[in-house]
């Protein structure tokens, strides 16, 4: 695993957005922000990695680009976020 001081801390944002946004949509409105990068797209709801300080630029950038859209809550880890929205769990695809 690789240290935090090399890799730096990240921040991950759950969204609310249109039903039917797909995650080519939803990057396209991010790409303004260097580290922002979009993890799960699915069912209306989204979220999105990025750093600590480009958070605001992100929510912000999501607010304007997505109409209906809003930020949910922001967490340090993916866990934590799925755990308390359990809907933020895409199915894996098994391997044959």
């Amino acid at each position: 695993m690789v240290v935090k001081s090399k890799r730096g801390r990240r921040r991950y944002v759950a969204f609310e957005v249109p039903c039917g946004t797909g995650r080519d949509e939803l990057s396209s409105v991010v790409d303004g922000c260097a580290s922002a990068k979009v993890i799960t797209c699915y069912k209306g709801l989204a979220t999105v990695r990025c750093s600590p300080e480009e958070r605001d630029p992100v929510v912000n950038a999501v607010l304007e680009g997505m109409p209906g859209s809003r930020s949910i809550k922001t967490s340090g880890t993916l866990r934590t976020l799925r755990d308390e929205y359990p809907e933020l769990r895409v199915p894996r695809k098994r391997k044959k």
